[in-house]
C-alpha cells in the first residue's frame, strides 16, 4: 500500500511518517530529500535553479544555499511557484520510479502531497496537524528565524484546514511525543485492518 503522510511546516510529519513506516514495515521515502538531491551539485535541478535565480545563492562550496534561496521564495510568491515549476517535476519523477520499484509500498512524507495532487495516488492519506501558534514557536526556536519570518513561511502553505478533506485521518501534535506516538500506533492497527481486509 501507498500511505501518505503530509502537513504545514514544523507540524511534526517525519516523526510520525518514521513511526508508521516502522509500525508497518514499509520503506519510507522523504520528497525534502529527494529535493535536496534533486538540487545536488551538477544535477538538472541544480543547473535550473542557477540559472533562474543566479550565483547569489550558491554558498563558499558551491552547493545550493538553502536558506538563502528560502529567503528569497517565501517572500516572494512568484519565485516560489517559479521554484516549483523547476523542483517538483524532477522529484516527481524520482517518486514515480521509487513507487514502481517498491511495487507501491512506501510510506511517502510530502509537504506538498495535497497542493500537487499526488494524494490521488495514495491509498491513505495523513494529515499530520498542530495549530498556527505552535507550528510559529517550533519554526522560530528550529531554524532561529524572527516571528515576522516564521509567519512569512506558514502563510506561503495552503492552510491545514483546507487539507482535512483529503485526508483518511488526521494526527493532532499539539501536546508531547507519547500523546503522538499513541495517536500514530491506533491509526497504524487500523491500517492494518484495511489491507488485511483488501
Amino acid at each position: 500500500m501507498l500511505i501518505g503522510v503530509t502537513g504545514g511546516i514544523c507540524t511534526g510529519k517525519s516523526t510520525v511518517a518514521r513511526i508508521l513506516s516502522a509500525l508497518l514495515g514499509l520503506d519510507l521515502v522523504n520528497l525534502d530529500q529527494i529535493a535536496h538531491e534533486v538540487l545536488g551539485k551538477g544535477e538538472v535541478g541544480y543547473l535550473k535553479v542557477i540559472e533562474a535565480f543566479g550565483e547569489e545563492i550558491l554558498g563558499p562550496d558551491g552547493a545550493i544555499d538553502r536558506k538563502a534561496l528560502g529567503r528569497i521564495v517565501f517572500e516572494d510568491p512568484e519565485k516560489r511557484l517559479l521554484l516549483e515549476r523547476i523542483v517538483h517535476p524532477l522529484i516527481e519523477e524520482r517518486m514515480m520510479n521509487l513507487i514502481d520499484e517498491s511495487g507501491r509500498n512506501l510510506v511517502i512524507e510530502a509537504p506538498l502531497l495535497i497542493e500537487k495532487g499526488t494524494w490521488k495516488l495514495m491509498d491513505f492519506v495523513v494529515l499530520v496537524y498542530c495549530p498556527p501558534e505552535v507550528q510559529i514557536k517550533r519554526l522560530i526556536r528550529r531554524d532561529k528565524l524572527n516571528t515576522k519570518a516564521a509567519e512569512n513561511r506558514i502563510k506561503a502553505q495552503l492552510p491545514l484546514e483546507a487539507k482535512f478533506s483529503m485526508a483518511h485521518y488526521v494526527i493532532n501534535n499539539d501536546k508531547d511525543f507519547p500523546y503522538l506516538r499513541d495517536q500514530v500506533l491506533k491509526m497504524g492497527l487500523e491500517i492494518l485492518k484495511h489491507a488485511l481486509r483488501r
